[in-house]
């Protein structure tokens, strides 16, 4: 069976702003596109002047993948994505999908843009009627019920089946590890002051959060038709990749395409493709690739 790998939740911006004592806020891919929005809504334009007391800053949301094939798997629940703002249910709609085909869930790590929408599962566990498998390393699961202990608590005898909260149940995972039939490799990645988790599925990996890849997991990414990886902007970071970093491993890895995620406002979607070679290109909203 061929496998998709799509992104149904590419990282947008949160602007937060002040306005006549107020905050406001604003969702969107860029500035630019928050700017206008902010206009439309407030029905003023620039020429007018400033349309804002001060700017606060901007608050980018990471990204949320699907992969179907054999299975269907969510890849990080993200920060509100679920419940709060209904994003990963319209994403999933659009593809006619709903909450009840995913078979499981696997988390790159525990930052909060990856993991703070782990509360809104509880609309899956009702869809499905049942508690939910969440594949995460060790040091992950610790973290999660450091922070979300309730998520891994069984129901009150009193609820009779009633999910009031979410329930998961955490498989620790280290290298390799299946679910069912379907084989993931799974590796640590160097995110700076911490590690995120790598995924491989069959010619498919996915590297997001990631600063620097060690010579073993290089070995690891050998051979592939598709890697999903962070490219955070163009000037140097400390905890991800830039621009110029990533060719350098493209270069190293050599996988027939490769597609950028986790950028952050300071990229421009047109400019950094006129930058790509043929086989790179940055992710968007609703993106499908085959593998």
């Amino acid at each position: 069976m061929k496998t998709s790998v799509e992104v149904i939740i590419h990282p947008v911006c949160l602007r937060f702003s002040y306005h006549n004592n107020e905050i406001v806020y604003m969702f969107a891919s860029n500035p630019e596109q928050q700017l206008d929005e902010m206009e439309k809504l407030m029905g003023v334009g620039t020429d007018q002047g400033p349309i804002f007391d001060s700017n606060v800053g901007f608050l980018p949301v990471a990204s949320t993948i699907l992969i179907r094939g054999e299975k269907t798997i969510l890849v990080d629940p993200g920060n509100y994505h679920i419940g709060f703002y209904s994003m990963l249910k319209r994403a999933l709609n659009s593809k006619n999908l709903t909450y009840e085909d995913i078979d499981m869930i696997v988390t790159t790590h525990t930052h909060s843009d990856h993991i703070n929408g782990i509360d809104d599962f509880r609309f899956l566990n009702v869809l499905m009627n049942k508690d939910l498998n969440m594949y995460a390393t060790k040091k992950n699961i610790e973290e999660i019920n450091g922070r979300f202990s309730y998520v891994f608590e069984k129901l009150s005898p009193k609820a009779n089946g009633f999910y009031y909260k979410p329930c998961l149940n955490p498989i620790e995972i280290e290298g390799f590890f299946k679910v069912k039939d379907l084989e993931i490799l799974s590796f640590q990645q160097d995110h700076g002051f911490g590690e995120s988790t790598g995924f491989r599925i069959k010619n498919f990996a996915y590297s997001s959060d990631v600063f620097n890849i060690s010579p073993d997991v290089f070995e690891k990414l050998k051979d592939l038709d598709l890697w999903i990886v962070d490219c955070l902007r163009f000037k140097p970071h400390k905890s991800h990749a830039h621009f110029d970093k990533v060719m350098e491993w493209i270069s190293i890895i050599k996988p027939k395409k490769t597609i950028f995620t986790h950028m952050n406002y300071e990229v421009d979607y047109d400019h950094i493709n006129s930058l790509c070679p043929k086989n790179c290109e940055a992710a968007y909203d609703g993106m499908v690739l085959k593998v």
